[in-house]
């Protein structure tokens, strides 16, 4: 996931900005002429005391919009910092009181800040792992809408895919699996497209193509892990549906 750049970065760089403003603004007495000729040589010098005005303000203003573009300024709200918290422990499992805790914490969130897709993400998380397939669809799909940071992340795809398929009664069909398709579009070797492509594939009889996925996955997985020999038996059976398997009409 995409870390946004922290609060105190841009705030340092304003702060940086407003100094150096402020050596080109604030009068400095050290350096006061001594005769008119002197003060209008410095003036000249300087330039009229309105542009050196408008640079003290242009130069912080510039920060702000810079932040305001590459950071996260709902991280500068005091009541992003709970939030914020539990966004960053959201693959942490949570017991029932803290789910509860976090759900009704993200949903305050999302009342004032609809457009919030990363807790849309983790409120669609929660929401799968309670088995409310429709909710966790419906708030990944808002997740992943246009111009939204998420719909550059494949796992999030992947994860919309999972909750569209437990939606359908545990299919990959249509929809689901152009979800994953997308999702190795994005990240080729992301290991639970892979291994949700594979799924597809044998779903819809295409079991080369089931054979093609999974050895990719097998290739990240090391040889001993459990997951290794199932995969391969899978893999093995795969081949043999593939072999006997009548060729797809035309």
């Amino acid at each position: 996931m995409l870390e946004l750049a922290p609060p105190w970065w841009f705030a340092a760089a304003a702060a940086a900005m407003v100094v150096v403003a402020a050596l080109f603004v604030v009068p400095r007495p050290w350096r006061s002429t001594r005769v008119a000729g002197g003060a209008q040589e410095s003036a000249a010098r300087h330039g009229p005391r309105w542009q050196r005005m408008l640079l003290l303000l242009v130069l912080p203003a510039a920060a702000v919009a810079m932040y305001l573009w590459l950071g996260n300024p709902g991280a500068l709200h005091p009541e992003r910092a709970g939030l914020s918290a539990q966004l960053r422990a959201s693959d942490e499992p949570l017991g029932e009181a803290a789910t509860g805790h976090a759900l009704a914490e993200l949903q305050q969130h999302l009342e004032r800040h609809p457009d919030d897709a990363r807790a849309w993400v983790i409120k669609s998380r929660l929401d799968m792992r309670a088995q409310r397939f429709d909710l966790a669809a419906a708030g990944f799909e808002r997740a992943l809408k246009d111009g939204s940071k998420t719909a550059g992340d494949a796992r999030v795809w992947v994860e919309y895919a999972e909750a569209r398929g437990m939606q359908q009664g545990g299919t990959l069909a249509g929809l689901p699996r152009q979800l994953v398709d997308k999702a190795l579009s994005l990240n080729p070797e992301l290991a639970q497209a892979l291994d949700l492509a594979g799924s597809a594939a044998w779903e819809a009889g295409e079991f080369g193509l089931a054979v093609i996925h999974w050895k990719r996955l097998l290739a990240q997985i090391p040889e001993g892990d459990p997951r290794h020999v199932q995969l391969s038996t899978a893999i093995q059976r795969a081949e043999q549906r593939a072999r006997f398997a009548l060729p797809p009409s035309r």
